[in-house]
């Protein structure tokens, strides 16, 4: 009896998940068809973020030598070079929070 209940509780809870992420797929699409205008915004930064994480992928070094230790785990150069691109784009969105929140911090404080 006990081994339904969990295989019932688990089965209504990825079913719950996936209406869930359904639903946060639908809903920001059906806004951005009807009100394209808003929705430019936000797909400028999409946009956004991609451009960033093609350029990091660019960037990023495929070398097996740059990370010690990469063999033990099976890593390929293709894995080794998507690694390095995590890292950059982490590196650059941090870098671009850390110099909004000073620019609206500044801004605050040299308007007064």
């Amino acid at each position: 009896m006990s081994d339904f209940l969990i295989n019932a509780g688990l089965i209504l809870t990825y079913i719950m998940i996936g209406v869930a992420a359904l639903a946060a797929v639908i809903y920001p699409l059906m806004f951005l068809a009807k009100n394209p205008l808003k929705g430019k915004t936000a797909l400028m930064g999409v946009g956004g973020l991609l451009v960033i994480a093609v350029v990091s992928y660019i960037i990023a070094s495929g070398d097996l030598m740059t990370f010690p230790g990469s063999e033990k785990f099976g890593m390929t150069e293709a894995s080794t070079k998507r690694v390095g691109m995590g890292l950059i784009t982490f590196y650059i969105l941090s870098i671009g929070a850390i110099l909004a929140v000073l620019y609206a911090e500044l801004g605050k404080l040299f308007k007064k």
